[in-house]
């Protein structure tokens, strides 16, 4: 039920964004979206692997998952790297630490680490990439995995494309905009909140709170700067 109103909510983020104008508007809307959709990724990894340990057995399914969310990110003119701090993991057996990967996502499955199974999802990368010749290697206290570029030398100046989309809507948020977006925004919000469930309330609250402190922060910016011009 959760991952099926979820699923609504990403459909009507992208409905309204299609409808949006303003750039503040289109901002509070795609982090909304992103939120959505990052969601729904954890539950259907959450599911896998529980079915998956499930499968294995009795004992694998007693495990508590650990969703993980936290990893830095580099890159060569070949790979796109990407490290995952688990500490003890170089104790895992070998087959206990997998990937998963296709042209544009990975997921990361590490079993019974210290009693618990963990594992990462990172769907929508930003370009392609050659699942053969990707590969992991178990560190001391690390996962690191080498995503091989598709094309090689191609700059990726963030690792997905909702990443890649939050930055295009900030950095047009960041520029002047002479409409006045607050009564559509409220609207907008306001419909959604009223029909959402608690976690869409939850979300819509984050995302306009957020927003509102953003504009706040703004504000006392230009303050300060007018102080500096007496």
């Amino acid at each position: 039920m959760a991952l099926e109103q979820l699923k609504s909510d990403v459909a009507e983020f992208a409905a309204l964004l299609a409808e949006a104008k303003s750039a503040r508007v289109k901002g509070v809307l795609t982090a909304g979206k992103a939120e959505a959709e990052r969601e729904i990724v954890n539950l259907e990894i959450k599911a896998r692997l529980a079915a998956e340990r499930a499968s294995a057995g009795t004992g694998d399914a007693k495990r508590y998952l650990v969703e993980l969310t936290d990893y830095g990110w580099d890159q060569s003119p070949k790979f796109v790297k990407l490290f995952i701090t688990l500490n003890g993991v170089q104790g895992c057996q070998e087959e206990n630490v997998t990937v998963n990967y296709t042209e544009n996502s990975l997921q990361l499955h590490v079993r019974d680490l210290s009693g618990k199974d963990y594992g990462l999802s990172v769907n929508n990368l930003l370009h392609a990439i050659d699942v053969e010749k990707s590969y992991r290697k178990i560190k001391t206290d690390m996962v690191a995995i080498y995503l091989k570029k598709a094309n090689e030398g191609e700059n990726w100046d963030v690792l997905t494309s909702i990443q890649k989309r939050l930055k295009q809507k900030q950095d047009s948020d960041m520029a002047k905009d002479t409409e006045n977006p607050e009564s559509a925004l409220v609207n907008i919000m306001k419909k959604m909140y009223n029909d959402g469930d608690s976690k869409t309330k939850q979300m819509i609250a984050k995302a306009w709170t957020e927003s509102q402190e953003k504009a706040k922060f703004g504000k006392e910016l230009g303050g300060m700067d007018s102080l500096g011009d007496v």
